[in-house]
């Protein structure tokens, strides 16, 4: 069985069951799609609504292993600079409690990357998906939805030539919700959320047409 139904009934949900693929939740808030593999479990949302006579219920992501460490996310903002000015790609897996980078065979060029074997094992069990945009702004394309189809988390690196940012997303079978960089990686400094970033970006550009104008045009 793929996927299963459970309608809320009460302020615990059971265990997910570990004979299918993901699961819908049917609660007070909405339609949530939920599933879990060792490294990773979550619950997010598939549509918020109104549905009257059920308890609500809380989206959650969990990571095993926790926040990706410092010494980790250095090491992969290494990788994605070295390979400037062409995107890269790497892969987080946990095994026995270790977290392991993976960088695959890969075709990669100033716009594109992608794995030399589609269908690497390794990509399979990795819980976390990133690749880089290089100098460009990070974000997930038409071709992220297409490609990002499996239960994982993925993140994109951008702007990596002078103000490295990130954004992030949890993915269930092409269901997805954007988390914040921070909840997933422990950040270097000078390295921010991509949305962080950008308002910081309009708040100093404000501030500059601001200071621009004479008291009379204030």
């Amino acid at each position: 069985m793929f996927a299963k139904h459970i309608l809320v009934k009460g302020q615990a949900l059971p265990p997910i069951d570990p004979g299918v693929m993901y699961e819908f939740v049917i609660a007070g808030n909405g339609v949530f799609i939920r599933a879990r593999r060792p490294e990773l479990e979550a619950m997010i949302p598939v549509s918020w609504c109104e549905i009257r006579g059920l308890p609500e219920v809380e989206p959650y992501v969990r990571m095993t292993a926790g926040q990706v460490p410092l010494a980790c996310t250095r090491a992969i903002l290494d990788e994605l600079l070295r390979d400037l000015p062409d995107e890269s790609l790497v892969w987080l897996t946990l095994e026995a409690g270790v977290l392991r980078m993976i960088k695959p065979p890969q075709v990669a060029t100033a716009s594109a990357v992608h794995p030399v074997a589609p269908y690497d094992p390794r990509g399979a069990s990795a819980f976390l998906d990133i690749h880089s945009h290089n100098s460009l702004e990070p974000f997930f394309s038409t071709d992220d939805d297409k490609d990002e189809t499996g239960f994982r988390i993925f993140a994109v690196f951008g702007r990596l030539d002078r103000s490295p940012c990130v954004t992030a997303r949890i993915g269930i079978y092409g269901y997805y919700w954007r988390l914040d960089a921070e909840d997933v990686f422990d950040l270097p400094d000078g390295v921010q959320d991509a949305l962080e970033a950008m308002l910081n970006a309009d708040a100093s550009a404000e501030k500059e047409v601001l200071h621009g104008l004479t008291p009379d045009q204030s």
